[in-house]
């Protein structure tokens, strides 16, 4: 096979930063062809395809994929914008690979997953944390356990980094924006989750630096298909000082076991340290790239498919906690798919909008 065409959807921080130097080596290699660059900016398109050496520059996606021949694509775009690009790529039979969140909108995701499905194309999401050598070892050593419970405790300091991702209206929230990766890394480890619980503290307007207008905590509890609970707690507190804190945590039977990207700790001892080199965003590049050529996906480890469970492990904590914390079984809110996705608790003074105006509940 010539080396596999690449088209991206999206030139923004984590294509160009994540993504496209691991590929861009394999570019050098003959291993793939960065064939079309798309993004609304044309400049920021254009500036970047001058960089990574990529064939054709668009600014609407449409006109890409009806004009370029296409082995692959890279969907990365914040998730208030997906429209059609997913169910195109399916259509043609081009393999995909979407970045996380997928979608704030549930129903949405399972059209796009039922596509992708029926099609038959390679997938996957970005969900680089599994392809860390560390997150393979903690996966098969919990096998090896009887695990009974999960800890993610994520204590965020700093600003805001981008606009899209200080709104709650434009990222769907801290937790669906960053920490569904921690949730669909205990997803990895322990299999797919069925309900989930949860409680925010949110900001009142005013509280905190523009534009932030996101909960302060994150309070959320699971329930997986094999009987262990988790509790994942994500805090932006820490706005102003120097101070942060990740900790994820597997309780088993007489083992605790503390992951890293960089080593796994069980019961005090580091039992696993990731080779130097570990770069968890080129094996994912590379996995991808070998199932276009080959047509054997078994590499992949999260297909669009499968990885419907961690989003709507986190719309649904959304869910919840714009319910007072009730009981959301997943699969009835996947089944539903009733649009709940950007629901603000009626207590915030945050508008449906974002905008701090109002009190109602988006219905």
């Amino acid at each position: 096979m010539t080396a596999p065409r690449l088209g991206f959807v999206g030139l923004g921080y984590i294509t160009v930063n994540a993504h496209l130097p691991p590929l861009a080596a394999l570019a050098d290699k003959g291993r793939v062809t960065l064939q079309a660059f798309c993004d609304m900016d044309g400049e920021t398109a254009g500036s970047q395809a001058r960089t990574f050496g990529a064939n054709a520059v668009y600014t609407d996606h449409r006109e890409m994929f009806e004009r370029e021949d296409l082995d692959g694509v890279y969907i990365c775009i914040p998730p208030t914008l997906h429209s059609d690009a997913e169910l195109i790529a399916a259509e043609k039979g081009i393999p995909v690979m979407v970045e996380k969140p997928q979608t704030l909108d549930i129903a949405q995701a399972v059209r796009f997953s039922e596509a992708i499905r029926k099609s038959g194309v390679p997938s996957q999401v970005g969900f680089m944390s599994r392809y860390y050598a560390s997150a393979a070892f903690m996966r098969d050593r919990v096998s090896e356990r009887t695990p009974r419970h999960a800890l993610v405790q994520l204590l965020y300091s700093g600003g805001h980094i981008r606009y899209w991702t200080s709104r709650f209206e434009l990222c769907g929230g801290s937790f669906v924006e960053n920490t569904i990766h921690m949730v669909d890394l205990l997803r990895f480890f322990l299999g797919d989750i069925t309900e989930v619980s949860a409680f925010y503290f949110w900001r009142k307007p005013g509280e905190g630096p523009d534009p932030i207008n996101l909960p302060h905590v994150y309070d959320v509890n699971y329930r997986f298909e094999s009987g262990v609970v988790a509790s994942v707690t994500t805090s932006r507190v820490l706005t102003n000082v120097n101070a942060s804190r990740r900790e994820v945590l597997v309780v088993c039977d007489d083992s605790l076991m503390e992951w890293s990207g960089e080593k796994v700790v069980e019961n005090g001892e580091t039992v696993f340290e990731s080779p130097g080199a570990d770069n968890p965003f080129a094996s994912q590049a590379r996995e991808f790239v070998h199932a276009i050529r080959s047509g054997d996906a078994s590499g992949l480890r999260n297909g669009y498919p499968q990885a419907l469970n961690s989003l709507a492990a986190v719309l649904g904590a959304n869910a919840s906690a714009a319910e007072g914390g009730a009981l959301i079984r997943l699969d009835d809110f996947v089944a539903g798919a009733d649009g709940r996705r950007d629901r603000i608790p009626s207590d915030t003074g945050v508008a449906p909008d974002g905008s701090g105006n109002g009190g109602g509940v988006d219905g």
